[in-house]
């Protein structure tokens, strides 16, 4: 069974290696670079959607309670509201275990600067913000990926 989908609250996870490298996929329905994650589901919590897309999308299970790092509110005409969650750190072990559904075709861990070139002008403007608050204690609020 299908489940249905809220089109306007989507989550993304922020996860590195031990080299404090950034995790980006690369869709198949479209250009560019992402963070893991995706739509949450009716009735479903973002941070229980943050957890179902890493094992779906990755093959991960996140193992502590995810941090919320971030909030983009995206005005129209897209408009939607996206939680960036701290996922963590993963070994050597589990980077090199990830195994990728059709719908991503390639996986990478890249430096901050290489991530700013390949990623979504979407995901690359929300990158710094998301960093500098998994840094802090706080929680960056983004509108249309600005610092507002």
């Amino acid at each position: 069974m299908k489940h249905q989908v809220s089109k306007d609250i989507v989550v993304a996870a922020l996860l590195t290696d031990t080299a404090g490298r950034v995790l980006i996929v690369q869709p198949a329905h479209k250009e560019g670079w992402i963070f893991p994650g995706g739509y949450v589901e009716v009735g479903e919590s973002p941070s229980a959607a943050l957890r179902r897309e890493v094992t779906a999308e990755l093959g991960l299970e996140v193992r502590s309670t995810p941090r919320l790092l971030s909030v983009d509110y995206r005005g129209l005409p897209e408009e939607y509201v996206m939680f960036i969650f701290d996922a963590g750190t993963i070994t050597d072990a589990e980077a090199a275990a990830i195994v990728l559904p059709p719908s991503l075709v390639a996986h990478r861990f890249v430096t901050v600067d290489e991530a700013s070139v390949l990623l979504r002008p979407n995901s690359a403007r929300r990158l710094l913000p998301t960093l500098e608050a998994r840094k802090q204690t706080g929680i960056a609020y983004l509108e249309h990926q600005q610092p507002f």
